[in-house]
């Protein structure tokens, strides 16, 4: 019985060469290893026969740009697996000849905006008889087959945090490079605090914790997954996908290049694309060849209870690039054991996570998962037992997770000079309105709790956490403020009692003068907020509803 045929594009490639060394040791299939150089295969067809002495490792001049379908006719292939990239911008020349030739399509591609398009392929997909796979890759392929893995049968998805962090040694081609580029410091759509906003990409760096790895950054990453998860999953409140380099030098240096894509300098940080592969390859052996991956999924499981799930994945040995190309592996095995899939779709959905770990036998990736349930809310365990005497609405609003999302109406009252009023938009507090609509989210996470105030759409954030018994830090920025919290039959005050800029205390005749008041009416949440600063006065005061 001849074996099921399968072309890679790109087979001399990072990803191209590890998809077919995957494929060559389950010595099921005869590969044709596609590209525009025979030269850079041939140390690669030396290593596959070695792994299958019986397979066919042939090469294929093609280039994925100008492909057509005469020569996928010619080869009779079962699929073809574009691994070449970028995708960004990308010719769908490839996907045009394998529906034409009626040969199935498979590829790893990371960008969005292509992902988003397959749609247009499904019909003329379907009256081939073919299928036609995009995102076959760590996204969507991947890190959806996780969540459908952890949050099966769960009521509610509160939020979805991806992130991906490659070890430093991991080769880093021109193409890779550019790819990131592409979407460095471009506006770049995503849901976060309930609804859709607008960020830049690259911005919002964060330190995560990946099991066995040390900390790494990770900034805000242009990908399908930002649709997709929050299409098929539908989180209440966030759906972000992050992506970071192991070097720090090197992942500030891809935000000065946004920077420079955000102050005009440059119309695309691919304008860095050649000094950037200098410098990767210059610190190519500084660092570590290992790299992880994170997906934390917040909500309600099947019993309605709070529920964080953590799932890691680890690649040491410089195994990392292979994640990357799981996710196609198992696909075409799904296609040569004649899984029945056709039409043009993302990769999602189709791939059981247990699909796609059974390629990671022989290689030195290793998966962790990790529960939580009942935690602890912020205010609760700043509190102790006083939080248990506050008022059902008062400790509600402060429950921790599940996320709250809440409504209700404002009075603001603005600065009464021009440098009150600098100051205030300087911190995003609202503007003088006498009856604004209000909206809130408060979540909780890393310990913390995250509030994002809406008045009339526009938001003012902080970032609230433990500072002692009975003390709560709120963050505006660089400005951190410590208020005491005074429980109350009818509600809560909080009393300002140090603060920071950094880490540098404020003197006490500089602190700001913070009047903050929680009351309790009905099932209302009641607040009589007002801020001032020395010599300068008020900066706004706000008083309001929210309905709990």
């Amino acid at each position: 019985m001849s074996r099921p045929h399968v072309l890679i594009v790109g087979a001399g490639g990072v990803f191209g060469s590890r998809l077919a060394r995957l494929l060559a040791r389950r010595q099921l299939f005869r590969l044709s290893l596609g590209g525009r150089d025979a030269g850079r295969v041939a140390a690669l067809q030396a290593e596959l026969r070695q792994i299958d002495g019986q397979g066919e490792y042939g090469f294929v001049q093609i280039d994925r740009t100008s492909a057509g379908p005469d020569l996928l006719r010619e080869l009779a292939c079962l699929v073809v697996v574009d691994c070449a990239g970028p995708f960004q911008g990308s010719s769908t020349a490839l996907i045009e000849a394998a529906i034409a030739a009626r040969c199935n399509y498979i590829d790893i591609a990371d960008s969005r905006a292509f992902v988003a398009e397959i749609s247009r392929f499904d019909a003329a997909a379907k009256a081939a008889g073919i299928a036609v796979l995009t995102g076959a890759s760590t996204t969507p392929a991947l890190s959806h087959a996780v969540i459908e893995s952890i949050a099966a049968g769960w009521r509610q998805i509160d939020s979805i945090d991806v992130a991906i962090a490659p070890g430093n040694r991991a080769p880093k081609g021109r193409a890779v490079i550019a790819a990131i580029l592409s979407w460095v410091g471009q506006p770049v759509r995503v849901f976060r605090e309930g609804m859709w906003q607008q960020a830049r990409g690259w911005s919002g760096t964060r330190k995560v914790q990946i099991d066995g790895l040390t900390s790494r950054r990770v900034a805000l990453a242009e990908v399908p997954d930002l649709d997709l998860m929050a299409s098929r999953f539908r989180p209440r409140v966030r759906a972000a996908f992050e992506a970071g380099m192991e070097l720090g030098l090197i992942h500030g240096s891809v935000g000065l290049a946004g920077l420079a894509v955000r102050l005009k300098l440059v119309r695309s940080a691919t304008a860095f694309a050649g000094l950037g592969t200098w410098v990767a390859n210059l610190l190519g052996r500084v660092g570590t060849d290992t790299g992880g991956m994170l997906v934390e999924v917040a909500g309600l499981d099947q019993r309605l209870e709070t529920k964080v799930v953590r799932w890691s994945l680890k690649a040491t040995a410089g195994d990392g690039p292979y994640v990357p190309v799981l996710a196609a592996a198992a696909a075409v095995l799904a296609l040569a054991r004649g899984r029945h899939i056709v039409g043009a779709q993302p990769a999602v959905g189709l791939l059981s996570l247990e699909d796609i770990k059974a390629w990671t036998a022989g290689l030195a990736i290793e998966t962790k998962t990790a529960s939580f349930k009942r935690e602890v809310p912020l205010y609760a365990r700043v509190m102790g037992p006083a939080f248990a005497a506050l008022p059902d609405v008062t400790q509600r609003l402060h429950r921790g997770r599940p996320a709250l999302i809440v409504e209700g109406q404002a009075a603001v009252i603005g600065a009464r000079n021009w440098v009150g009023r600098l100051v205030a938009a300087m911190f995003g507090m609202p503007r003088e309105a006498s009856n604004v609509p209000v909206r809130v989210v408060i979540e909780a996470r890393d310990g913390r709790e995250y509030w994002t105030r809406f008045f009339d759409g526009k938001p003012m954030r902080s970032v609230m956490s433990r500072a002692g018994e009975g003390v709560i830090e709120e963050r505006f920025g660089a400005i951190a403020i410590c208020m005491v919290l005074v429980p109350r039959p009818d509600g809560l005050d909080m009393v300002r009692s140090s603060g920071r800029i950094g880490p540098i205390p404020i003197p006490g005749f500089l602190l700001p003068r913070i009047k903050a008041e929680e009351r309790v009416e009905g099932q209302r949440h009641r607040f009589d907020v007002d801020i001032a600063l020395p010599l300068i006065g008020r900066l706004v005061a706000y008083r309001g509803w929210l309905e709990l």
